[in-house]
């Protein structure tokens, strides 16, 4: 960075309707950086190009209503309301395991956004080249932020959140966790005061937004498959992962094979997909919630998620893979489906990168639904 945290300039005031708050944990988290590098892939239009067709800025979207775990309805967002944005993007010049795309990524979001009806004013940028401003993705001023992002939310309206950096793992300290690894993020000042891991976004982001507000999130970092703390988990079938399991099995009974070693492996298997859906019912008690949010990932918790090198014009640009493959795929397809969308990116990136993009949300969807924000 070109100033240490020392050196920044005090913080002006931003117009929301309370002061920002350093939301530090009582534990100071640590992690390490996993690097990727950066294949090139084919040139995509250039991020200002896309304009929805007719038919799609006609589309409305009717206030939905599903059900909760417990059986009671819960309203869904018809995205007709205020809009805002928070992009964060931090290459961490001249520390440690620098990035190169992440700044871009926000420049191409911020584009995008301004091309699907989101307003300038609305749209925030934290990126760690704004050195010395209220601007520069610091763990406290990313949680001032979040908080300017949700401020008065209200019944429609549509709010999206985009993080471009490291991700990582730590420990998980309270039991929340199947895995036992808290997913993290890492603030441009990581080292002096602390990652911002998966429970403090889940608590002072999804739980704090009412019912009937829509929340998009695109998180294009390692580790970052549950880095909300959605409990639904959505694989390309439409299907929740690890609930309704059991009935997974069913295949395998007709298939005929019943001797003593395949008895016994349907066996182990029935007993794991009994665990796994007690567990599925655990993650919806302690983390469900009552708005509306929608995350896509970069990768599967365990992966990690990779720069890539894009041309456009002649030009050569590094961003994240999960940013490009997003924008992409809503410029060549404005209407799809979540189940459609989630297939259409994780085949852009399938034959190039190992890792595999997830969607959560926190609560039921169904994928047959048009993706819209």
């Amino acid at each position: 960075m070109g100033k240490s945290d020392a050196e920044l300039k005090p913080l002006p005031t931003i117009p929301v309707n309370s002061k920002p708050v350093n939301n530090k944990p009582t534990v100071h988290h640590t992690a390490t950086v996993q690097v990727t590098q950066a294949p090139v892939v084919p040139s995509p239009e250039p991020a200002d190009s896309y304009e929805p067709p007719e038919e799609v800025k006609k589309i409305h979207i009717q206030t939905l209503e599903v059900k909760k775990a417990d059986g009671t309805k819960l309203h869904l967002s018809d995205c007709t309301g205020d809009r805002r944005a928070l992009l964060i993007g931090i290459n961490y010049t001249g520390l440690a395991n620098p990035l190169h795309g992440c700044v871009n990524d926000t420049a191409d979001m911020k584009k995008f956004l301004l091309s699907v009806g989101f307003q300038e004013e609305n749209i925030r940028v934290l990126t760690d080249d704004q050195v010395g401003t209220q601007w520069m993705p610091t763990r406290e001023n990313i949680f001032h932020h979040l908080k300017w992002l949700i401020h008065d939310a209200k019944k429609n309206d549509s709010y999206f959140l985009h993080y471009s950096g490291h991700g990582g793992q730590v420990r998980d300290l309270d039991g929340d966790e199947t895995d036992g690894q808290d997913n993290c993020i890492f603030p441009v000042d990581h080292a002096e005061n602390g990652v911002i891991i998966d429970d403090e976004l889940h608590r002072d982001v999804v739980k704090k937004l009412p019912p009937g507000v829509r929340l998009t999130v695109l998180f294009d970092c390692c580790h970052s498959g549950s880095a909300l703390d959605l409990p639904y988990i959505y694989a390309a079938t439409g299907y929740i992962r690890g609930s309704s399991a059991l009935a997974n099995l069913g295949h395998e009974l007709v298939e005929g094979n019943f001797d003593a070693e395949a008895l016994k492996e349907l066996q182990e298997k029935w007993q794991k997909l009994q665990l796994e859906e007690k567990e599925f019912a655990r993650q919806v008690s302690l983390k469900a919630a009552d708005a509306d949010v929608i995350m896509f990932s970069g990768c599967k918790d365990d992966q990690t998620s990779a720069d890539v090198s894009i041309t456009r014009g002649g030009n050569t640009s590094s961003n994240g893979a999960m940013t490009y493959a997003f924008t992409k795929c809503i410029r060549e397809n404005p209407v799809q489906s979540y189940q459609e969308m989630l297939g259409n990116i994780r085949d852009l990136l399938k034959d190039k990168y190992k890792q595999k993009p997830q969607l959560s949300s926190s609560r039921p969807m169904n994928m047959q639904e048009l993706f819209h924000m």
